[in-house]
């Protein structure tokens, strides 16, 4: 169990299994065992079913010691042998099933146990293995609730019913296979009425199922909802407060009134499904004490014989209700399974094994490209550039002119929908994931940090990087400073997302990650659109030093980084290239370039009296 848990070597899971369905829908007909199986590595696979094997063997020895009642209590009553055994006999034979069907359950829970915390630690390493191959389009609010969840709460509830569930339904079972088997040999009546109420057991669980499995499904969306809600209300406190409505948010109330209707409605089905069960393991008592007591009536059975035989078909009928109770308890997980699936489905990208040739190392490209995020709302029409190596270009444009979608497709985080990005003077679909990225740092307006310290979040950039190239980068973005005036300097957590800086400090942190990776393409989105002249300034200065072996694509609204690129990109409306050229030629020719340089010319010029 340590080993499994401390192994600093993620476990290899099996990537057929994991990348055969890519694409497909969650099938909810396929077996529960087959989807533990493909997200789970080859030796937490084998701890389950060692588990459950040696689950099987301890039920076969408890089975038999029920069984065995029947001679035993036929040798006490009349103190002959029965089955070749006397009284005696008997009890050393109870007793050494007793304790290795003690032992049996014990290495059973216990190898099943070590299993589940594999299959936890299996399967968070394949979600975050496909998190980083699927599309980014694939990351919605919904999406990213329902894989929050898949890795938490219910992980651990999954986890469950790989140790406890799963061990419980081999045993119960291989038990009451063995007393079906054994009542044939001791009364073919009792065996006749114990193999009718197997088909009638397999009819009334698929049915209990199907109970459940429409209660979860009608609960379930509502309960996605609600969480969504719940971490919106939270996370939108300020813009809330500031419209009245910190603690009264209509769409919250809503989620709360449909999670309690469709509970209630699921609530039925789910009640349904279980007394289901309920009735089917009750008929089958009173059908088995009816035939016992019919039996002794008769003579058939000897008194001792008629009240072991009850004993046994009650204690043969508690243990269908345990099987009742385990296959709805796993039921109830299958939808778990579902939200894992619907992760391990998505197609990922897809990439070449081996990296291709880079006939011009540095540059970026868009050749006619078209795309939308929506069918039928094109962003980019016909969309073409080419940014030689190190040199900047500007792209520029009205909002909603695909600026920032130019940026993220040379980053891949889509697929053109036509026509073709390269990078290097290759196209990034020729080219590995891992390849690309490499050749890229990205500093977005949107800045995220992680909860880590100052140091950390530079040195992710190159986690190989010597102390002082982190501090020279970080002198440059300014980030010194911060750390300067902080308690713990460079040792200072900044909370999830960074939450302890600011805008503009985020910023620089992420400036300073770019200078520490020194790729050859740095792209900037609105990196200096809203920051104040301090923070602008250390920016400012960390573009230029990026300048220097790094080609430059920034989209910016700032004037004076505008009149610094080699090139300015203009876009229209509609997302095509109105116009391109440097700035001196565009601001001397009339078109939109010209009429955007005066406007925000006018509009720096203006000061409060």
């Amino acid at each position: 169990m340590t080993e499994t848990m401390n192994s600093a070597t993620p476990t290899t899971v099996n990537p057929t299994a994991v990348g055969a369905r890519a694409g497909e829908h969650p099938d909810v007909s396929r077996s529960l065992m087959a989807r533990y199986h493909r997200l789970m590595g080859p030796v937490a696979w084998r701890q389950v079913i060692g588990g459950m094997g040696i689950g099987v063997i301890s039920g076969v020895f408890s089975g038999l010691a029920l069984l065995f009642l029947l001679p035993a209590s036929v040798a006490l009553a009349t103190g002959r042998n029965s089955w070749g055994l006397g009284f005696g006999g008997w009890l050393i034979v109870l007793a050494v099933l007793a304790v290795a069907a003690a032992v049996g359950d014990y290495f059973s829970q216990r190898i099943g146990m070590t299993g589940a915390l594999g299959f936890q630690h299996d399967v968070h390493y394949a979600i975050g293995d496909q998190v980083a191959r699927v599309p980014l389009s694939w990351f919605t609010a919904d999406s990213a609730g329902v894989m929050s969840r898949a890795v938490s709460r219910e992980m651990m509830s999954l986890s469950e019913s790989a140790a406890h569930f799963l061990n419980s339904l081999s045993t119960t079972v291989a038990g009451c296979a063995v007393i079906w088997l054994g009542s044939w040999a001791w009364d073919w009546r009792l065996g006749l009425l114990l193999t009718c109420s197997a088909p009638l057991l397999a009819v009334f669980l698929r049915v209990s199922r199907h109970l459940i499995d429409r209660g979860k499904a009608l609960s379930e969306p509502a309960e996605r909802e609600l969480a969504a809600r719940i971490v919106e209300f939270a996370r939108c406190q300020g813009a809330l407060r500031s419209c009245h409505a910190g603690t009264d948010y209509r769409q919250l109330a809503d989620a709360f009134d449909t999670v309690a209707r469709t509970s209630r409605r699921g609530l039925w089905w789910e009640s349904a499904g279980n007394l289901v069960n309920g009735v089917l393991v009750q008929t089958i008592i009173v059908a088995m004490i009816t035939l016992s007591a019919a039996l002794a009536v008769s003579g058939a059975l000897e008194p001792m014989q008629a009240v072991v035989t009850i004993g046994i078909c009650l204690r043969f009928t508690t243990m269908l209700e345990s099987i009742g109770t385990t296959t709805a308890g796993i039921e109830e997980r299958r939808q778990m399974m579902d939200h894992l699936d619907t992760g391990m489905d998505v197609a990922p990208l897809p990439e070449p094994s081996a990296a291709a040739a880079e006939p011009e190392p540095g540059a970026v490209e868009l050749d006619d490209v078209h795309f939308s995020y929506l069918p039928g709302a094109p962003v980019l029409r016909g969309a073409s550039l080419h940014v030689p190596a190190r040199s900047m270009c500007a792209v520029v444009g009205p909002s909603g002119s695909g600026k920032t979608t130019i940026a993220r497709l040379v980053a891949r985080f889509w697929d053109v929908d036509a026509g073709s990005v390269r990078v290097g003077g290759t196209d990034v679909r020729d080219m590995p994931v891992a390849d690309l990225m490499s050749r890229l740092s990205m500093v977005f307006q949107d800045v995220y940090l992680f909860d880590d310290t100052l140091e950390a979040n530079i040195r992710i950039g190159n986690p190989g990087a010597d102390s002082a190239r982190v501090r020279w980068a970080a002198d440059l973005a300014g980030v010194t400073e911060i750390v300067d005036r902080l308690p713990d300097g460079w040792d200072t957590r900044v909370g999830e997302g960074g939450q302890a800086l600011s805008g503009g400090e985020r910023q620089r942190v992420s400036i300073a990650r770019a200078l520490l990776k020194q790729a050859p393409i740095v792209l900037l989105d609105e990196a200096t659109s809203a920051l104040d002249a301090e923070n602008e300034a250390h920016i400012v200065a960390a573009m230029q030093e990026l300048r220097r072996n790094s080609t430059l694509l920034v989209i910016a609204h700032k004037l004076e980084t505008i009149a610094a690129a080699d090139q300015v990109i203009v876009l229209n409306e509609v997302g095509q290239v109105a116009q391109r050229g440097s700035h001196a030629d565009l601001v001397d020719t009339p078109g939109p370039y010209r009429d955007f340089w005066n406007y925000r010319s006018r509009a720096a010029g203006w000061r409060l009296v």
